[in-house]
């Protein structure tokens, strides 16, 4: 049986604790998918635009050294962020299964257990949906898309090292988003 692995994260901008994640799903699985959540927000937390993530996302993992296919898609919220239910779950299930024609997976993570584990009832988890958690301490020094973002609105020197070489390239405009979603409340 073909083994999939799927990545869920925002990519706000992608980091290179994103892309420990993506590499570790490609050394395990035939095929990797990246949901790129939040497809349809645009606020503070949320200031990169789907089809700039997307573009970020995708020169990202052409750089990686894998034989493994990579596919991205975009996900849009069920409701909001915070959404943590069963329905949040049964949506993300679906949209996955659909997208990867496939009803078994293994998501990688790195924002804890107890979050995921609140998504899918115990039946999905059991018989369908495998867990693979890294703890976001563990990634590049618990770099976190937040502070990245902090990273190139302060012109930072050592974002280099904690990013792909395509969000360095592309700071400015990553900041000019930055700034644009302060402005809009």
């Amino acid at each position: 049986m073909e083994k999939i692995g799927v990545i869920l994260a925002r990519l706000q901008p992608i980091h290179n604790g994103h892309m420990a994640l993506i590499e570790k799903a490609c050394q395990e699985n035939h095929k990797v998918f990246v949901f790129i959540g939040s497809a349809d927000k645009f606020n503070v937390r949320n200031p990169l635009p789907i089809s700039l993530r997307i573009q970020l996302a995708t020169e990202a993992v052409s750089n990686l050294a894998t034989e493994t296919p990579i596919k991205i898609v975009p996900l849009d919220d069920l409701t909001d962020e915070s959404d943590n239910s069963h329905d949040w779950g049964f949506y993300l299930y679906s949209k996955i299964v659909t997208e990867i024609q496939c009803s078994n997976f293994t998501i990688y993570y790195s924002d804890g257990f107890e979050i995921i584990t609140t998504w899918f009832p115990s039946f999905i988890l059991r018989n369908n949906v495998s867990l693979c958690l890294l703890a976001r301490n563990a990634t590049v020094d618990g770099i976190s898309a937040t502070k990245v973002r902090k990273m190139i609105e302060e012109d930072d020197d050592n974002l280099n090292d904690y990013v792909p070489s395509c969000v360095y390239t592309n700071r400015e405009t990553i900041k000019k988003h930055i700034k644009l979603s302060k402005l809009i409340k």
